[in-house]
């Protein structure tokens, strides 16, 4: 009886730590979640998050103090009603019930998840990656380069009751006319880079290359694509830098936020040591979530940034041994901000640049590329940096 008394007795004991153990679990992960945004700091965001374009880093501030603000509020969530209501469920006994939802929850979570990720490599979700966009300038898939834009057409683009005509020459390059093909004997002034310098939702005589070009009386050579990253401007100056008898210039387009294309894996690129890496098959849900949150280790961003500079000191060399003058030309939206200026010393270090301060409202409406007077400014920064060594 003495045994059988003492064997209820423990059940009893361990039935009732149980729901304190429960407890216990919850009060730990909502501590964590906390604790995680309390960690997750100014100085966290400057070495985990890298700059982006369009979006000021004051907003990038704002965002990251909601997403801080969310989780814990979540924490605290878990600790005071999440905690109390799983208390009292295990405590009557339906512990593994709980259990039970809890694994229902789960499977159900992850079937959604797959279920997303087919779904997002259909056909129809596929003609969302940048170079099948069905936007103007219209680029089709490269097996170098990742996409190319379409040789050889005129794309009309109507935007904000504006037409925008984009001219790409047979060989990928923006012109001003297709009807008046590049002369390779003539002096050049080779621009390689993105959308800014490509132009985007500007028509030709808007754009810094054109503007370039006639002061400086060079025959202005476009052979920007948007959404390339730098290892994609080298590997396209590569391939046109030789066809060119007498270039006198090019310019390479830099900003803090090409850091990330460096480290983008779903799309062919160049390493630190610049050796060339085929696309990596990833989960599409992934590169969503990298747009909500954005995280990068810090060895991940080190890795960007030596690939960053690796490709521009490609180019400055590669112009250097064609008799041109390199540029490096960093557009920057406003005051620079220190993690900017920070990224930009490490990424530029020797190299030669020019820095161009753009008015924040200089910029497309509705869209934030850099408007006409933007593209002035950065000619004109162009011109001043070149100096008179851009005379043919």
């Amino acid at each position: 009886m003495v045994q059988a008394a003492a064997t209820i007795e423990g059940k009893r004991q361990g039935s009732a730590s149980t729901p304190r153990v429960a407890e216990a679990i919850c009060v730990g992960l909502g501590l964590s979640l906390t604790l995680l945004a309390v960690l997750a700091d100014h100085g966290w965001l400057d070495r985990h998050l890298l700059p982006q374009m369009f979006m000021p880093r004051s907003r990038q501030l704002l965002v990251w103090a909601g997403e801080r603000a969310a989780l814990i509020g979540f924490g605290l969530v878990l600790i005071l009603p999440v905690r109390r209501r799983v208390g009292r469920i295990v405590g009557i006994g339906q512990g593994r019930d709980l259990l039970f939802s809890l694994a229902l929850f789960a499977i159900a979570g992850a079937l959604a998840l797959l279920a997303s990720e087919a779904i997002l490599r259909t056909g129809n979700w596929e003609r969302r990656e940048r170079w099948v966009a069905e936007e103007e300038p219209l680029r089709h898939a490269d097996p170098l380069l990742g996409w190319v834009n379409v040789p050889g057409r005129v794309g009309i683009e109507m935007y904000h009751d504006r037409a925008i005509r984009y001219d790409v020459d047979a060989q990928g390059r923006r012109v001003a006319d297709v009807r008046r093909p590049i002369d390779p004997a003539r002096p050049s002034i080779l621009f390689v880079g993105e959308s800014i310098l490509f132009g985007y939702r500007l028509n030709w005589s808007e754009t810094a290359a054109a503007q370039v070009g006639e002061k400086a009386r060079l025959q202005p050579v476009n052979l920007s694509v948007n959404g390339y990253g730098t290892d994609q401007e080298w590997l396209r100056l590569r391939q046109e830098l030789p066809r060119f008898a007498h270039t006198k210039a090019v310019v390479a387009l830099f900003a803090p936020m090409m850091i990330e294309r460096s480290l983008d894996r779903h799309r062919p690129r160049l390493d630190a040591d610049l050796r060339w890496h085929a696309a990596e098959p990833g989960w599409r849900l992934g590169k969503l979530f990298r747009k909500l949150l954005p995280y990068r280790s810090a060895a991940r961003i080190d890795s960007g940034i030596a690939a960053t500079r690796a490709s521009l000191v490609a180019i400055v060399a590669a112009a250097r041994a064609h008799g041109a003058q390199p540029l490096i030309l960093v557009p920057e939206y406003g005051p620079e901000q220190p993690i900017e200026r920070r990224l930009r010393e490490r990424v530029l270090a020797g190299l030669p640049f020019a820095l161009v301060r753009i008015d924040p409202d200089w910029a497309i409406p509705g869209d934030g590329h850099p408007d006409a007077r933007a593209n002035l400014a950065m000619s004109r920064a162009v011109l001043a940096a070149l100096g008179p060594r851009k005379q043919p």
